[in-house]
């Protein structure tokens, strides 16, 4: 193919030899940049000057440079570049809001959610299965939260034979949950029933110390974002299995996890 029709290819598709860089600091980049690239977008060195590049994409969770970043790097980007990073980065939103420049947090995507809660619910999955000698069929566990990721993991878990519940703080979440063939309960009736295994989806304090002395042994996993759902260290002391799990897909089918990112980035630069 000559150069000449290559070019006129690229600009029906939109992407006019988009030039960007990523910061990686999560497997996951890896494969948003394998996906982006194979779209044909170019990447360029990390010390690239701002004004020449289409995009960016900061680490994901980590911490910014801001000495590298500073305020004359956010002032020389151009008009209609974009910013992305994986959650929210309070440095990144102040600069992009000074500047006018559009900042994109990935995970606060509904879109993106929803197809994280796949390799979420499956690395839950795998970690129970690894970390347990008992089959997940036939055990009764309880999800705290009723969110995108709560309700997958929920039906995951019940299309595996288990009894499956979920801690509830109202009556839509409740209503969901019985829609969904999933038993709602309060935090005032958590101990009229003994779990095998307890799943925090929700991202503060649910249960406090006295409450997890009283549940004993059993098995709990949180996979929210700070500031988790509760003490892991005094629930670890009372069951070694216990485990903080975030960011499930940077951890489990992280290629998946990748391209869903990529593609996401991919329709924001075209205008979807």
């Amino acid at each position: 193919m000559f150069a000449y029709d290559r070019f006129i290819i690229e600009m029906r598709e939109g992407l006019h030899q988009m030039l960007g860089m990523i910061l990686i600091d999560d497997r996951r980049y890896t494969y948003t940049r394998g996906f982006l690239k194979n779209k044909g977008y170019i990447f360029c060195e990390t010390d690239t000057p701002s004004e020449n590049l289409d995009f960016m994409i900061f680490p994901f969770a980590g911490e910014i440079d801001k000495d590298a970043y500073d305020d004359a790097y956010f002032a020389a980007i151009k008009q209609g570049a974009a910013i992305f990073s994986g959650i929210k980065n309070t440095y990144l939103a102040r600069k992009c809001d000074e500047h006018g420049i559009a900042y994109h947090i990935m995970m606060d995507n509904t879109e993106i959610a929803k197809k994280n809660a796949v390799p979420t619910s499956e690395g839950v999955i795998a970690y129970l299965v690894a970390n347990r000698e008992r089959t997940i069929a036939g055990s009764r566990m309880l999800i705290i939260g009723y969110g995108i990721c709560g309700q997958d993991l929920a039906r995951r878990l019940s299309a595996l034979g288990a009894d499956v519940y979920t801690l509830v703080r109202n009556e839509e979440k409740e209503a969901l949950a019985q829609i969904d063939g999933v038993a709602p309960i309060y935090l005032q009736g958590l101990f009229d029933h003994n779990f095998d295994v307890i799943i925090n989806t929700v991202p503060s304090t649910v249960l406090t110390d006295e409450a997890i002395k009283q549940l004993g042994g059993t098995l709990l996993v949180d996979i929210a974002s700070r500031p988790y759902g509760f003490n892991m260290a005094l629930a670890k002391s009372l069951n070694e299995k216990s485990a903080l799990l975030p960011g499930i897909p940077g951890k489990y089918a992280v290629q998946t996890a990748g391209e869903i990112l990529g593609q996401y980035i991919d329709d924001i630069l075209r205008g979807k």
